[in-house]
């Protein structure tokens, strides 16, 4: 009986939260019995336990023990209001070089890293110009269909902002310039605003020169440079992980780059 009230609900949802369930059977959250109909399910390799009152339904003769639940997905309820962010949004956009290793989370609460079987999830507190979930809007946040489901995630133009200033989450320079390759157009004005809302000079610095170098693949306007050369520092400051010795220039920027990145435009790339 159970699984007949159940099915529709598992099947329209590839990951859910005990409280989505509990609402869909007529129940309160902490109902003995949501609890009662949960561990059946568990027990019948129904469901499996991703996270605490976090589930995702198992395709029909699928087995329970080693079936894989979209990890992006899966990611996105772990907290409420989570949104995928930095690589992680990069991979969702379809402009990651490299697949990750974890789901990076943009979440209320504190950072952490939580792993579970076949995912690894990065928290990672709001960073400034990040209004949160509790904005009626959040600007720089779209969301994506997966599954049949919305995904919250960065845009591509606050997700560019956002690894110029964390180029750790993006798995280094070397992967974040690689994957910027792929990009055939962003939201140019929109890259000045979220780099000034995040109020890193040095990322603003790399973030233009690497606009700049790429002006005329993308279309940059002259006055988005302009603006994000107000930004730069006033003084040079390393970006992006270079460090003295194996640094570079980047001119009219005020920022030393890796000298891969600085001499990428010369090598043909």
């Amino acid at each position: 009986m159970s699984r007949l009230i159940s099915a529709p609900f598992f099947s329209a949802h590839p990951v859910f939260r005990r409280a989505e369930y509990a609402a869909a059977v007529g129940r309160e959250p902490g109902d003995r019995v949501v609890t009662a109909m949960l561990a059946q399910h568990l027990k019948a390799g129904n469901i499996r336990r991703i996270a605490r009152e976090v589930f995702a339904p198992v395709p029909k003769h699928a087995d329970a023990r080693n079936w894989s639940v979209d990890r992006f997905l899966a990611a996105s309820r772990l907290r409420p209001g989570g949104v995928i962010a930095y690589h992680s949004a990069l991979e969702l956009h379809g402009y990651a070089y490299s697949e990750g290793y974890d789901v990076q989370v943009i979440a209320p609460g504190e950072p952490r890293v939580f792993e579970a079987d076949g995912l690894t999830c990065r928290f990672v507190k709001p960073p400034p110009g990040f209004a949160g979930p509790a904005a009626p809007e959040t600007d720089g946040v779209t969301s994506v269909d997966r599954l049949g489901m919305e995904v919250r995630v960065t845009t591509l133009a606050r997700t560019v902002a956002d690894l110029f200033d964390r180029h750790d989450l993006a798995g280094g320079a070397e992967e974040l310039i690689n994957s910027l390759d792929l990009v055939a157009r962003v939201d140019a004005v929109a890259l000045v605003r979220h780099a000034r809302a995040r109020g890193n000079a040095a990322a603003a610095g790399a973030m233009g020169f690497w606009l700049e170098r790429e002006r005329e693949r993308l279309g940059v306007p002259r006055e988005v440079l302009e603006a994000l050369r107000a930004l730069a520092p006033s003084r040079p400051r390393y970006a992006l992980g270079a460090k003295p010795g194996s640094a570079k220039t980047a001119r009219g920027w005020n920022v030393l780059v890796p000298v891969d990145v600085a001499e990428r435009g010369f090598e043909g790339l």
